[in-house]
């Protein structure tokens, strides 16, 4: 574990890689249901831009800054449970992201599952989704974010 919560793990299997975040955040499930699933909420911590067609087989569109577009179309929706999404950044190799989100007696546990990411890309997106989560967890608490390249850097090493 981190100051920026838990350490998540990456699976190598021939190319189809899975990385795995397990967080529980102090909120209700339909706080963190609307920081995924809204653009006033991606926008809070994961994306400076974003749209979003909320429903099973719709899109979903995130600007994260000139070079570095993701596009997708979602596969799950199930309100308040799970939302999943195809995940394809600057018409790269597509892979897939699925949240899961659980009620505990303390909040809401989120599993957060990115699979089939090639080799060359996993480098960057272990830790690159710790970054998001710690970014996730304060602006679902309303607390300001900490800068994404601060967490990076700091949890890069433990992925190396």
């Amino acid at each position: 574990m981190t100051s920026y919560g838990p350490v998540g793990t990456l699976v190598k299997n021939d190319g189809t890689n899975v990385i795995t975040f397990v967080r529980t955040y102090d909120v209700a499930p339909e706080r963190l249901w609307q920081a995924l699933t809204t653009p006033e909420g991606i926008t809070s911590w994961l994306a400076p831009t974003a749209t979003i067609d909320a429903r099973q087989g719709g899109t979903i569109e995130m600007t994260f800054d000139e070079e570095n577009q993701v596009t997708g179309v979602i596969t799950t929706w199930e309100p308040l449970t799970a939302f999943g999404h195809t995940w394809v950044i600057n018409d790269e190799v597509p892979s897939d992201v699925r949240y899961e989100l659980t009620p505990t007696a303390d909040g809401t546990e989120l599993r957060l599952v990115h699979t089939g990411l090639p080799d060359e890309m996993c480098g960057g997106y272990t830790p690159g989704w710790h970054a998001y989560l710690a970014r996730l967890e304060s602006a679902a608490t309303g607390v300001h974010p900490p800068d994404w390249m601060d967490v990076f850097g700091a949890v890069a090493p433990q992925y190396a």
